[in-house]
């Protein structure tokens, strides 16, 4: 999100003309990388370098869509399907999956081409030096994917498997569909891409119930947060009163309180367990037992959204 200047991006605060938006930026780079030459020569306005702020599968997919236009297009399903994995947090394709965990891991020790990256220690120069071995590598990458098997299989496998079991009754499953709202209870850990996939909406909140006693955390789904084309979730809600009331029916112990994050976070939670920061896309909070209820958690969810919705 440079400041001035051509820009192709579903990030909030982009300058995307309307004729190429789309719900992911891969997309909105394969509609320029389709527009007639003079389109893209008024544009760009002289600009030739192409720049992506930070490294990931919807990143890759833009680079490549307006790098390698002819390799991107024939892959097109494939590639959106990734990015939308990366993103959205949600399943789509298994190799689609499969696609975005390498793109993820693709410098990680276990990693079939770890070796080109040996001794990159600035943050910055490795997601160039990826991205660069990506670009030039993307129709090996894309078309056989199960040679990067180690970066993707047991994570696929574990998913899969907590999506079939939640599909056969295995969790709980709430919706308030007029409010967006979810709530998914399971009987230990679960992973994100589950709860994403089998709540059937973008605000949710995990309920998990084990021996020592219930764990909550919920969270905004991505799609809020990105400017969308084909469907709008519902606007998000500061929680933190929400938290605050709580907090009140429950005060912190154990180390752990209520907390919230503000809305404008890409991901923000609320949950019970030890304050803390978390980075986009990675989730290592940790939640302490609590001793509310479910029922009386749920309740202060569903009060809040429909006050907020008129009701």
């Amino acid at each position: 999100m440079t400041p001035s200047g051509p820009n192709l991006s579903h990030w909030p605060g982009n300058r995307t003309p309307g004729k190429w938006k789309a719900d992911l930026s891969t997309g909105i780079a394969l509609r320029f990388a389709r527009a007639a030459a003079a389109e893209q020569e008024q544009f760009l306005g002289g600009v030739e370098v192409v720049l992506n702020d930070h490294y990931d599968t919807d990143g890759f997919g833009s680079l490549l869509a307006i790098l390698r236009p002819e390799v991107a297009f024939a892959r097109e399903e494939l590639l959106l399907a990734a990015a939308a994995t990366g993103d959205f947090g949600s399943w789509h394709t298994w190799r689609g999956f499969a696609i975005d965990r390498i793109v993820a891991r693709l410098a990680e020790p276990d990693s079939p081409v770890a070796g080109a990256f040996r001794g990159v220690d600035d943050p910055a120069e490795l997601s160039l030096r990826r991205y660069e071995w990506l670009l030039e590598h993307a129709p090996a990458v894309l078309d056989g994917p199960g040679a990067f098997a180690p970066l993707y299989q047991d994570e696929l496998a574990a998913v899969q498997g907590e999506l079939d079991a939640g599909l056969r009754g295995a969790l709980d499953r709430r919706n308030w569909r007029d409010l967006d709202f979810a709530v998914v209870t399971s009987p230990g850990p679960c992973h994100r891409m589950t709860l994403n996939t089998l709540a059937g909406a973008h605000r949710v909140l995990h309920v998990e119930q084990r021996a020592d006693g219930r764990r909550y955390r919920y969270h905004d789904r991505t799609e809020s947060w990105f400017e969308l084309v084909t469907f709008q979730p519902r606007p998000r809600l500061d929680l933190r009163p929400l938290a605050a009331h709580l907090a009140e029916l429950e005060p912190g112990h154990d180390g752990a309180a209520w907390n919230a994050d503000a809305p404008t976070e890409p991901i923000p939670e609320l949950y019970f367990g030890v304050p803390s920061t978390q980075e986009y896309g990675r989730i290592t909070r940790e939640l302490r037992p609590s001793r509310l209820p479910a029922e009386r958690v749920v309740a202060a969810f569903v009060a809040c959204y429909t006050r907020a919705s008129g009701g």
